[in-house]
């Protein structure tokens, strides 16, 4: 019970001590995640209510991630010469308009033409986000703030997802197959517009802690970012290695996470409103995880923290690929989701400790550039397994190979990075306040 009450007290603290930005910001992430959780659950209904196959909700997906690994870099340039307010505002429209545009598209190109583009504009919103929130906070406070954001995030994926699957469903037997998905994913281009609103309320903000070197590197750029790495060959090397993990994990995650929806409708035949609830809860269960992360990490170590949560997960991600009864399916989803995504605040953790300022840019971009590139190759790996082995064997092959891919990345994470756990905390002297 002190355990708990301590926590909630460290977050209390956290976010009422956070400057306005912060508070504007989390409403924004609200909205706006309130509209991707229409369009995670119903855009592949969508594209498989108008008769077209599933290699094209693989074209889809991989655009999307195809366009944020070739805008990855040139978005962290435009973020930082513009700065993260207009950046995050004009992209924020960008995406809104095609949201709702390609809601009423038919013809696969412009489907997946759609895709790129947004892809690209989020992918500049991506890479504004933790500069923003760091420019608007002081160090102390980036741990937990960094757990709520994910957690806020999560949230409301829940109540999108599981809005847009009930409204969906309840306008079926009035507007059609096809309608009804447009009508939500309307309601959901709402979401989309409003979280402009508070964002474009922040004020264009950076922080006096923030150092002459990390200026001095943005004006110099990539030309003079690189030697300089070449130079500090143990940044170059950490870089790498949180990179490589990152690939090993985007890698295994684009072969099933985008298309859990349709795992349910294909091998279970779930009606849209169970979907959205199923997803929904996985993500109700990730934000209420997010919260003892922390905690985990101030007690065993922040690495053993997160390779744990990662490990825990593997089972219940070979669960769901061979399962054949949709509660057990259900079950192993919701947990799994749980146990791997509670480690990403942590692991944000570690590499902000351990790599440079000056070299914080490049280092969330190259891994975010290599996790995205994983979307990109394996989503129609997937699609196409499932459509040569059918739903059951398909799918299984996918979460296996997901799985070992998981741990093939978990396990070099231990290794490379087990023996920096001091310089990130100091677990022992926590542990007793635990």
């Amino acid at each position: 019970m002190q355990t708990l009450l301590r926590m909630a007290v460290d977050y209390r603290d956290a976010i009422t001590g956070a400057h306005r930005n912060v508070r504007l910001f989390f409403l924004a992430a609200f909205l706006s995640q309130m509209s991707g959780g229409f369009t995670s659950i119903l855009y592949n209904l969508y594209i498989k209510s108008l008769g077209l196959p599933d290699t094209v909700a693989g074209a889809y997906v991989s655009a999307s991630s195809l366009a944020g690994v070739i805008s990855l870099v040139p978005a962290g340039i435009i973020s930082d010469r513009l700065g993260r307010k207009r950046t995050i505002v004009g992209a924020g429209l960008i995406s809104a308009v095609v949201s709702v545009g390609q809601v009423f598209v038919t013809d696969p190109f412009w489907i997946v033409a759609s895709a790129f583009v947004n892809g690209m504009v989020q992918s500049v919103i991506w890479v504004s986000i933790l500069p923003f929130l760091a420019e608007n906070t002081a160090q102390e406070e980036r741990f937990h703030l960094f757990s709520v954001n994910f957690a806020i995030g999560l949230v409301a994926q829940v109540l999108g997802s599981f809005v847009a699957g009930s409204l969906a469903q309840g306008l079926g037997g009035y507007l059609g197959p096809v309608w009804s998905i447009r009508a939500a994913l309307l309601v959901g281009g709402v979401f989309a517009i409003a979280a402009v609103i508070p964002f474009s309320r922040t004020e264009e903000t950076r922080r006096s802690d923030q150092t002459v070197a990390g200026h001095s590197a943005r004006r110099a750029g990539l030309r003079e970012m690189w030697p300089r790495l070449v130079a500090e060959r143990e940044q170059l090397a950490l870089i790498v290695k949180f990179s490589i993990c990152a690939a090993l994990i985007g890698f295994g995650a684009g072969l099933v996470i985008p298309y859990l929806n349709l795992y349910f409708a294909e091998r279970f035949h779930m009606a849209k409103a169970g979907i959205g609830l199923v997803i929904g809860l996985a993500q109700a269960c990730t934000a209420l995880a997010m919260f003892v992360g922390p905690a985990l990490a101030k007690r065993f170590g922040p690495v053993r923290a997160a390779v744990g949560l990662q490990m825990a997960s593997i089972p219940f991600l070979l669960i769901t690929g061979w399962a054949s009864n949709v509660w057990l399916a259900s079950g192993a989803v919701i947990i799994r989701n749980a146990l791997m995504n509670s480690a990403s605040p942590i692991q944000d953790s570690v590499m902000m400790a351990l790599v440079h300022e000056d070299v914080r840019g490049l280092a969330v971009s190259l891994g975010q550039t290599l996790w995205t590139l994983g979307w990109a190759v394996m989503g129609p790996v997937s699609t196409q397994m499932v459509h040569l082995y059918g739903p059951y064997t398909g799918y299984a092959i996918a979460f296996s190979g997901t799985a070992l891919l998981y741990l093939l990345g978990s396990a070099l994470y231990r290794v490379w990075f087990g023996r920096y756990e001091s310089k990130v905390y100091a677990p022992a002297a926590d542990a007793a306040a635990l």
